[in-house]
């Protein structure tokens, strides 16, 4: 039973992470606000904090919105059934003019709560990948 319940709830909160993308993508103001908590954090990989309503605005405001695609994988999942932890490789490839595509790779990490007995996302934090290899050297 247990298992069943963590591979159901496994399953609810990655569709949740898809569906934001869709949205974010599409640009679905609306879808956005309903699958995301209202006190939500997200932490960009500029360190920049923004909560639900601050990313929905700058979104609308955002004039080079460029046309992307969009590939998950190395999907993790870890929970209780009131808390669960998604992590994520992101992987776009942007659209610009002139035929210029642009790639970007994020590592992600979704935290969800389960509020009124639905999974909301109240946390994510993103970072950008720069390099292959961590090392501690100092240049």
């Amino acid at each position: 039973t247990n298992l069943n319940l963590k591979k159901s709830d496994s399953l609810q909160v990655v569709a949740i992470v898809q569906d934001f993308f869709k949205s974010f993508d599409e640009r679905d103001s609306q879808k956005m606000n309903n699958l995301l908590d209202p006190a939500m954090k997200i932490i960009h990989h500029n360190g920049a904090t923004t909560n639900r309503e601050e990313m929905i605005q700058i979104i609308k405001e955002t004039k080079n919105w460029w046309p992307r695609t969009r590939k998950l994988s190395e999907v993790e999942f870890m929970g209780t059934t009131d808390i669960a932890v998604v992590g994520v490789l992101n992987e776009v490839t942007f659209s610009l003019p002139k035929n210029k595509t642009v790639e970007e790779r994020y590592r992600e990490t979704w935290i969800f709560k389960k509020i009124e007995k639905q999974w909301k996302p109240v946390r994510c934090h993103y970072s950008k990948i720069i390099v292959d290899k961590h090392t501690e050297e100092v240049n």
